[in-house]
């Protein structure tokens, strides 16, 4: 199996990511454990959230690209572009549409619909979904803490 595809995403990830102008004013990154499969594999393990975003004036919305790896061997990847709306006492849902693969199953267009919860100031809880919609493509779920920065 070849990383090279996972590795590109991930730089293209981490460069929105640290070098985010105006158009991506508030950053956020998280840990938390997670399961995938595809394809007849399957993993569990740790995965890694970074996200970039902006909010858009009067209305309780924001739009961002995610990027998603997950710290186990089989585990895969997503990138999306993803857009929140606040629904009131520090939750928020939202959904995105991006690029992935998980387990052993075809890379392709890749649904996400999460849904945060602030614990903190600046610290919320997300639970977040993935599918990818390729024909026998993989599935992936991530619970994790996530900070903003």
């Amino acid at each position: 199996m070849s990383f090279k595809p996972f590795f590109a995403i991930l730089a293209c990830a981490l460069a929105c990511f640290f070098t985010a102008g105006p158009a991506f004013a508030q950053g956020s990154i998280g840990g938390g454990v997670y399961s995938s499969g595809g394809n007849g594999l399957t993993a569990t393990g740790g995965g890694l959230l970074l996200g970039t975003g902006a909010s858009i004036p009067v209305i309780p919305v924001s739009v961002g690209l995610t990027g998603f790896a997950p710290l186990a061997k089989g585990g895969g990847y997503a990138v999306t572009l993803d857009g929140t709306f606040a629904a009131g006492a520090g939750n928020a849902i939202g959904a995105g549409y991006g690029f992935g693969q998980f387990g052993s199953a075809h890379s392709g267009g890749t649904l996400t619909a999460f849904l945060d919860h602030r614990v903190a100031p600046l610290t919320t809880l997300e639970l977040r979904g993935y599918h990818t919609t390729a024909v026998g493509g993989g599935t992936a779920g991530l619970l994790a803490l996530k900070f903003s920065l």
